[in-house]
């Protein structure tokens, strides 16, 4: 076999590995799509139990002021100890 054949041969085969893989995913992605709209009228979106997102409170900002100042005092001794 010539080399040219081999290198025919070669792309061939990558060009049909992948089709076959883009052909799947293009399943795959379409079966998903198929799954989520047979499920959303199941789908109970507030009742899941999940803490919904809490607004920060004005503690919350003396919290952090808080951490700052601990965070500076370790590292200011961390700094003076050798």
């Amino acid at each position: 076999m010539h080399v040219a054949d081999l290198l025919v041969e070669g792309v061939n085969l990558m060009l049909l590995g992948m089709g076959s893989v883009f052909l799947f995913l293009t399943v795959l992605v379409l079966a998903m799509n198929g799954v989520s709209r047979l499920a959303a009228p199941y789908a109970d979106d507030g009742a899941r139990g999940y803490p919904r997102h809490q607004p920060a409170s004005a503690t919350a900002g003396n919290e952090s002021e808080e951490i700052v100042a601990v965070i500076s005092a370790a590292i200011s001794r961390y700094r003076n100890r050798s």
